[in-house]
């Protein structure tokens, strides 16, 4: 028969522990409790109930993955509908307390009685531990820890897919449930050795394939984590090669004068330069400069030097109202955006045609219900998947790509001034950018 004294000492310590819960939770959203919302009331009810009963009536060696378990649906339900940030700050809250009773039971061992097996068996070591477990770990709250832990999973985590990043917690949380289950059962050496080299081994190779995602990703968000200063200073940059490259036409144009009469093969070949590649940059040059100042202009000549280098056939259409487009109105914060994802999308189209007999890209920049649209379409061969584009690493080329698009996803994620449209005609895959103009934005 369940002592009611037990039981009551439990249910104050449920309530206690929920309540740290709750209030973590909400220090990690950056919230405040408002003691007249309803849900918590319920969560707590809910929550302290269910702990009681997890802790009298299951094993302690499987309370840790139930609680988790229990905190990650409350706070699912009534708190935080994202479920990755659902299920990072229910393993902190549940491991602060995990830590906090270590922390007491040591303490009772050491000053109270020292005796392991009366740590639970006595009322007034009971009554500590149940007491003195939540008020410590409401006394965490008042550090900065629990926070910065909370924000740098946040940061590490917010990269991986959902799915998977449940499945790593999933690993990890079984894990340390199965070492506790092993401590309280006897097994043989044998067995021991056996269920704690697999375990490590699978934990290794969780470890290492997380470390890997996150290692990809950081590489590719770095090559486009380019300053829109430098890229403002590129367009200045090219604005003064313009000036030189008309220059250097002229003297090319007076040295063919000056040895016209003398020597008939440095004409050609001044006329076949001044022809072919001064012709060529200015060319370039002149289409890109229909493209508004901002940082945009820079990113798509750079791709369009490196099609040229690729030997990729490229058309470059402006519509006339894009140049009344006020693109440094817009602030840094949204162009270096802009810059990341059409960066993206050119670095996946030169890939998508480099191997194809025919290459063709074309870039199109228009204005289309106040929007500033930017549409890259290029010619390629094989299936792409719309439905799963958005999926983490997806990708049409092959293993180790795709965490180009998973940068442009979190950044539409985060932007909602930028939106993506994607369709596929014939062989011909286009991405469009739809920015949308305001007449004033904050950065």
């Amino acid at each position: 028969m369940v002592d009611i004294n037990l039981v009551i000492i439990y249910l104050i310590s449920a309530i206690l522990l929920f309540s740290f819960s709750i209030c973590s939770w909400q220090m990690f959203m950056r919230k405040k409790i408002r003691l007249n919302n309803y849900k918590l009331y319920i969560a707590l009810f809910i929550g302290a109930i269910c702990c009681v009963a997890i802790t009298l009536f299951l094993p302690q060696s499987i309370k840790l993955v139930l609680m988790i378990a229990l905190l990650f649906v409350i706070n699912y339900i009534f708190f935080c509908r994202e479920i990755s940030q659902a299920l990072i700050m229910s393993v902190i809250s549940e491991f602060i307390v995990v830590i906090a009773e270590f922390i007491i039971v040591v303490l009772i061992f050491i000053f109270v009685d020292n005796n392991p097996g009366n740590l639970y068996g006595k009322w007034y070591t009971t009554l500590l531990i149940n007491l003195g477990i939540p008020m410590l770990a409401f006394l965490s709250l008042k550090t900065p820890f629990p926070l910065k832990i909370y924000d740098y999973l946040v940061k590490t985590f917010n990269n991986l897919k959902q799915s998977n990043l449940v499945m790593y917690f999933v690993v990890t949380i079984l894990l340390i449930s199965l070492f506790l289950i092993m401590t309280y059962m006897n097994l043989s050496s044998t067995t021991l050795l056996i269920c704690n080299t697999f375990l490590t081994i699978l934990y290794v190779v969780v470890i290492v394939k997380l470390a890997n995602t996150q290692g990809n990703f950081r590489v590719v968000s770095d090559k486009y984590k380019t300053s829109l200063t430098s890229l403002q200073e590129y367009e200045d940059m090219m604005d003064r090669t313009k000036v030189a490259n008309h220059e250097n036409k002229n003297q090319l144009l007076t040295i063919r004068n000056m040895v016209k009469a003398n020597d008939k093969g440095i004409v050609k070949y001044i006329e076949n330069l001044v022809d072919s590649k001064i012709k060529d940059n200015e060319n370039i040059f002149y289409k890109t400069s229909k493209i508004p100042e901002g940082g945009l202009r820079a990113a798509i000549y750079s791709k369009l030097c490196k099609m040229e280098e690729e030997n990729i056939e490229y058309s470059l259409n402006i519509a006339n109202d894009v140049r009344a487009v006020d693109l440094i109105e817009m602030g840094d914060g949204i162009m270096l955006d802009v810059c990341n994802v059409i960066s993206v999308f050119l670095d996946n189209a030169i890939e998508a045609v480099k191997k194809l007999d025919d290459k063709h890209i074309s870039v199109e920049l228009f204005v289309m219900d106040g929007d500033l649209c930017i549409e890259v379409s290029n010619n390629y061969k094989g299936i792409i998947d719309l439905e799963k584009m958005d999926n983490a690493k997806y990708s049409t080329k092959g293993d180790g790509h795709g965490y180009g698009l998973t940068l442009v996803k979190q950044i539409l994620k985060r932007n909602k001034l930028l939106k993506n449209e994607r369709r596929i005609n014939g062989n011909i895959f286009s991405q469009v950018l739809k920015i949308t103009m305001q007449e004033k934005t904050v950065d």
